[in-house]
C-alpha cells in the first residue's frame, strides 16, 4: 500500500483506546465519541442520535468487532448499588488500615514504617471456593508487580465464612508464606485493640503479615482471651 493510500485509510479510523501500545480503532466517528467521552456524559447520550435503525445496527456491529468480548448494556440500579457497596467496603477497609498505622494507597497497598508492605484486597461479597481460588492465584502472580517483591497479600473478607473459604484456597495452593485473610469484623477488632493500647503498630503488622497463621482471627482469639484474663 502506498503512503498516500495508507494515510487516507488511517484518516478514516478513530483511535479510542491505547493500552501498552495496543490501539483500538473504529471508523464510526459517533462510536469513537461514545467510547472516549466521560462515562457520566455517555450515560445521558442517546444511541438514537446515530440516526436510522440501520445506523444503529451498524453501530452495534462495529462495536462488536472493535471489542468482541465487550457487551454493551446500560448499567442497572443493582449495578450502581453493587458499585456503591464495593466502594464503601474498600473505603472502610482502608480507613481501618490507616487507623492502625499503615499508609494506605488507592491501589490497596498498605505500607508500614517497619518496612513491611501488604497488598490488600477487600472482598465485599460472599465467595465460592472457585472464586477464592481465582483471587488467590491471580494475586500470587501479580503481587510483586503491584506491591514489590517483599510484599505479602491480605484478603479482607466480608464475613468469617468467606474468610474460611479463602483460608482453604490459600492452603490448597501452598501460599502460607505469602498470604493472609481476615474478616472485616476482626480487622475492626484490631483497630479497637490498637486504640485502647492492646496492640501497637508493630504487633498489628505481625498479625496481618505471614509471620502469623493464615487466619488472623485465630491469633485474635488468643489476644482477646489474654485481655479477658
Amino acid at each position: 500500500m502506498s503512503d498516500d493510500v495508507k494515510d487516507n485509510a488511517d484518516s478514516s479510523r478513530f483511535a479510542v483506546l491505547d493500552v501498552f501500545g495496543l490501539k483500538l480503532e473504529v471508523s464510526n466517528p459517533r462510536l469513537a465519541e461514545l467510547l472516549t467521552m466521560d462515562a457520566k456524559d455517555a450515560l445521558v447520550s442517546d444511541v438514537r442520535d446515530l440516526g436510522t435503525a440501520r445506523a444503529v445496527q451498524e453501530f452495534r456491529e462495529e462495536a462488536a468487532q472493535a471489542a468482541p468480548e465487550m457487551v454493551l448494556t446500560p448499567p442497572t440500579a443493582k449495578d450502581e448499588d453493587d458499585a456503591t457497596a464495593r466502594r464503601q467496603f474498600r473505603a472502610r477497609a482502608a480507613a481501618l488500615g490507616q487507623g492502625i498505622g499503615f499508609e494506605c494507597t488507592p491501589d490497596g497497598v498498605w505500607r508500614s514504617d517497619t518496612g513491611v508492605s501488604i497488598l490488600s484486597r477487600a472482598i465485599e461479597r460472599p465467595v465460592s471456593l472457585a472464586a477464592a481460588s481465582h483471587y488467590v492465584s491471580e494475586l500470587a502472580t501479580r503481587r510483586e508487580q503491584l506491591a514489590g517483591p517483599g510484599a505479602s497479600v491480605l484478603f479482607i473478607a466480608e464475613s468469617q465464612q468467606s474468610a474460611d473459604v479463602f483460608k482453604v484456597a490459600i492452603r490448597q495452593q501452598h501460599l502460607y508464606d505469602l498470604m493472609r485473610v481476615i474478616s472485616i469484623a476482626n480487622l475492626d477488632d484490631i483497630g479497637r485493640l490498637y486504640r485502647v493500647g492492646g496492640v501497637d503498630h508493630a504487633k498489628a503488622v505481625i498479625l496481618l503479615s505471614p509471620a502469623a497463621t493464615i487466619d488472623v482471627g485465630e491469633i485474635l482469639s488468643v489476644i482477646r482471651a489474654a485481655g479477658a484474663e
